[in-house]
């Protein structure tokens, strides 16, 4: 594998990557003399629709019209089948208009279970008298055959590739002339045909193929000429032609590659080597079809019919395989015959003859040589800039061909076959920055280093700044007046929401949860210092929460050279009486859950952050709280946590989940347990984009001891 390794990094570098270039432009160009075996086939394939798409044919003669047997056509005449009587009755109508011929594009291949005769057979409950007389009535194959014989109908076949119980090897074909060679060779081969019964087949002109092979679900081509066995058979379109023209046999050239082209006298249509049609395609117009109800009742403009090639088929819902055009459009398949009638008579073919396959070979070659000679010693962004140049006029080379002369020309994969032989040019300048790149890294590597180091050092100090928060469980030993819960979960290494508690006295418990604007480092520092000067304050001078807010406010305000903010809520628990005295200053107002379960927001809300403005007077709010209450404050971490569709927990999914667990029965650490889970379930694989703390407080009255 080292050795392989070596050997490709040598190619990329000798010879500034012209090697390399080189092996890609001759294995390129044998994929395009056998084109057939190209990768790039799809592609090939997209770039021939995209024709179509951005340049449709315009429809300027209107050779064919579709009798469609349509939703409203079942409607009024009963589901399908239908008897063949009624077909009779079609045809007859359609044959009143003098069309040049009637192609069917439906298959016949059991007989009629409506006939009178079968239909006596299979209803055994009805009397010995009516089953006489239905077996005395005409059979609906008879009755369909004779309209067949006084009209010029073309019977459809489908081509199988292989044999069944239902398929057969022969059929009444037209007359084939070839000229140049063996046909058979060449031609699409299938082994059976599934037709119509021998009554109808014998009664029509005569039949032939709808069979058409898709390429990744698109028709794109139609066989002109097929063999069944060893017996060549036209399309339905062309032997439709044939039978309207009069002509007594279809004409088959045979060239060095093989099928050149199919007609009738002085009408030629070029074919690809296989004898396939390429299908120059307008877009879905409804004037090519009539509806069946309307030729029933006569109201067909009888301009569309007469001496018109006229294709009946199938379009009612479930009835038919819709065929995908290369715009993209669904149309019955029997559209794709009417266009290549339309073709035909306006002579707009698609051709893509067997020449196309040098020229862009030669294409391919006197470019990838071009670029083999100039391109390394040019600049990477000018030789980038010239290939896109040749891409692009290849493309453009393309679209002129089509428009101009309906040449199929594979600009896709030469575009994408000359940017492989670019990229094999440049690799030796891109192995060359790679080397640069592996320098580059070694003189980064002392950042790194010390990016590791800062690291380590901001988890030492995310580990310091949690240890500087007291715990819960451990703070007040035997206390049975009240319990706490507190945990705060950093955005990062170190974070800014804060936590604080401690007893001022024998009864009075003081808190504080707060949350600094920012994250990271500075904002770990500012809350340090917050938790700090608010203990100072209130320890060493007695006050009570107001002044206490009032006089952080303006040591916080004296000594922020970032201007950095903190919101936050206090509060002095009397934890004998149950009295709550607190502040709030920017925060969001607690939650408040009875002992029966009912949950309500503390008052207060609406005042400025501390360290936002001077001289800000902080008022005390109090409430006083019955046993069993608890206080839950979060810090907007935890409401406004976002889930990957950028949706937000919000303050009603917490108040919810409160209301619905019956947090009043729970200890301060379950609550928070449930919060976390509902919290971490909801925002699921999200990042978390702010710090979250949580401070939980359940008073349970004075001490009875």
């Amino acid at each position: 594998m080292k050795r392989l390794l070596d050997l490709l990094i040598f190619l990329f570098r000798a010879g500034r990557g012209r090697p390399l270039a080189a092996v890609f432009l001759a294995l390129f160009f044998f994929l395009h003399l056998y084109s057939d075996y190209s990768p790039f086939k799809t592609l090939r394939l997209i770039l021939f629709d995209a024709y179509q798409t951005y340049l449709p044919r315009e429809r300027i003669s209107a050779p064919a019209t579709i009798v469609n047997i349509d939703e409203n056509s079942l409607k009024l005449y009963g589901q399908w089948p239908w008897p063949r009587t009624r077909l009779a009755e079609l045809i007859e109508r359609i044959s009143s208009y003098q069309p040049a011929a009637i192609g069917l594009d439906i298959i016949m291949p059991e007989p009629d279970r409506a006939s009178p005769a079968r239909m006596a057979e299979s209803l055994p409950q009805i009397d010995s008298e009516l089953r006489k007389r239905l077996m005395l009535l005409p059979d609906n194959d008879i009755i369909f055959a004779n309209t067949l014989r006084r009209s010029s109908v073309i019977l459809g076949v489908a081509g199988f590739d292989y044999k069944t119980s239902t398929t057969a090897t022969t059929l009444r074909t037209a007359p084939v002339v070839v000229k140049g060679g063996d046909a058979t060779r060449y031609a699409r081969h299938f082994p059976a045909v599934l037709k119509s019964i021998p009554d109808l087949e014998s009664a029509a002109t005569s039949q032939a193929l709808l069979s058409a092979d898709l390429e990744k679900g698109v028709v794109r081509r139609l066989p002109m000429i097929s063999t069944v066995g060893e017996i060549l058979v036209p399309s339905l379109s062309l032997e439709m032609l044939r039978i309207a023209s009069g002509q007594p046999s279809i004409d088959v050239e045979i060239g060095r590659q093989g099928i050149v082209s199919v007609g009738l006298s002085d009408i030629k249509i070029p074919t690809q080597s296989d004898g396939e049609a390429w299908i120059y395609f307008t877009p879905f117009m409804p004037e090519r079809y009539v509806s069946a109800v309307d030729v029933f009742n006569g109201r067909v403009n009888p301009e569309l019919l007469k001496q018109k090639l006229v294709l009946v088929g199938l379009a009612g819902l479930g009835l038919i395989d819709f065929q995908t055009t290369p715009r993209g459009e669904r149309v019955p398949g029997i559209e794709v015959h009417a266009q290549l009638l339309e073709n035909i008579f306006d002579q707009r073919f698609l051709q893509r003859p067997s020449w196309m396959k040098l020229l862009e070979s030669a294409i391919l070659l006197l470019s990838g040589l071009f670029l083999l000679y100039y391109l390394p010693s040019l600049k990477p962004r000018l030789s980038t800039m010239l290939a896109e140049i040749l891409a692009v006029l290849l493309i453009g080379l393309g679209f002129l061909l089509y428009r101009t002369a309906g040449l199929l020309f594979d600009a896709a994969s030469l575009s994408i076959e000359i940017n492989i032989i670019f990229a094999g040019l440049l690799s030796s300048t891109f192995i060359e920055a790679d080397r640069e790149r592996r320098i580059a890294e070694k003189a980064l590597q002392v950042e790194r280093e010390a990016a590791a180091r800062f690291a380590g050092e901001l988890e030492a100090a995310r580990r310091i700044q949690i240890g500087s928060l007291p715990r819960a469980e451990t703070a007040f030993p035997g206390e049975t007046r009240f319990a706490l819960h507190a945990q705060i979960e950093p955005a990062r290494e170190v974070g800014g929401d804060l936590y604080d508690f401690y007893m001022l006295d024998q009864n009075r418990l003081f808190f504080i949860i707060g949350d600094v604007a920012g994250k990271g480092l500075p904002a770990s520092l500012f809350m340090v210092m917050s938790k700090v000067l608010t203990k100072s304050i209130i320890l060493s001078s007695g006050l009570d929460v107001r002044d206490t807010f009032n006089r952080l406010n303006m040591e916080l305000e004296r000594e922020n050279p970032e201007a950095l903010f903190v919101t936050a809520f206090a509060a002095i628990l009397d934890v004998e009486l149950g009295l709550l005295e607190y502040c709030i200053a920017g925060h969001d107002a607690p939650w408040r859950i009875n002992a029966n379960g009912d949950v309500s927001r503390l008052a207060g809300e609406g005042n400025l952050p501390l360290s936002v403005q001077e001289g800000v007077d902080y008022p005390k709010k109090s409430v006083q709280l019955s046993p069993g209450e608890t206080i839950c404050i979060a810090t907007d971490g935890i409401t406004e946590a976002m889930n990957t569709a950028g949706e937000l927990y919000g303050v009603t999914r917490l108040t919810q989940l409160l209301e619905r667990k019956g947090a009043t029965h729970l200890l301060p650490s379950d609550i928070a347990t449930l919060l976390n889970d509902d919290v971490r379930i909801f925002v699921g694989d999200a990042e978390q984009s702010d710090d979250m703390a949580l401070l939980i407080i359940n008073w349970y009255g004075p001490d009875r001891i």
